[in-house]
């Protein structure tokens, strides 16, 4: 009879000992959570900085577009073209220059890769020529998918006047053809994919592109 009183004791202090642990670890996680977020956020926002001023490099000041971003947010990309089902646009910046003009957007856009997550910024001038892509996360099998985040691969997309580029796995015949990177063919074509929603997003609603200054 001892015994039993003796073991379920026992018990009743594990299962004490486990839950003071438990509460512990909860409390400290929560404790490191909050001194670590403004720190990853703040290197979330300088990344994303980066990104922006490398898609648009003569543009004098940045500017948030509050009412294209919450029109991104209700906005399903799909309706436009069903190859953009799974694309989502993030921010849309306005490129100003030195008099305060506008020079065109920057505009973020992210869906599905073979392994990750692929958010990039894209920058359109006004006259509809891209200034360049950056990406702001990327995550893809080294070696392969990730060879996409080589200033190479980027750059085939700059100075390229188009509202639309193409996925080829042969040689391009003209600059809007974006050729394989090798072993990666899901990733190029999310990428592209992305690019070309953030376009058609800009296209479609942006000021000075066709979109809602004009309708």
């Amino acid at each position: 009879m001892a015994n039993k009183k003796e073991k379920k004791s026992s018990i009743i202090k594990d299962a004490l000992s486990l839950t003071i642990i438990t509460v512990i670890c909860s409390f400290a996680l929560a404790f490191v959570y909050e001194i670590t977020k403004t720190p990853i956020k703040e290197q979330e926002e300088a990344k994303k900085n980066e990104g922006y001023k490398a898609v648009y490099t003569d543009a004098k000041k940045l500017i948030t577009d509050e009412d294209l971003v919450s029109k991104a947010a209700e906005t399903d990309l799909s309706t436009l073209n069903s190859n953009f089902d799974g694309v989502t646009i993030g921010d849309v910046i306005r490129a100003i220059d030195d008099n305060g003009n506008l020079m065109g957007y920057i505009v973020t856009s992210s869906t599905r890769g073979y392994a990750s997550t692929i958010n990039l910024a894209v920058g359109y001038s006004l006259d509809g020529t891209v200034q360049g892509i950056e990406f702001i996360e990327i995550g893809e099998s080294v070696g392969f998918g990730m060879n996409a985040d080589t200033p190479e691969f980027k750059s085939k997309f700059a100075g390229v006047k188009t509202d639309h580029f193409t996925v080829t796995k042969t040689e391009p015949t003209n600059d809007t053809e974006i050729d394989v990177v090798s072993g990666a063919t899901v990733t190029t074509t999310a990428v592209v994919r992305a690019v070309n929603g953030g376009l058609a997003f800009l296209k479609e609603y942006a000021e000075g592109l066709g979109g809602a200054a004009n309708e």
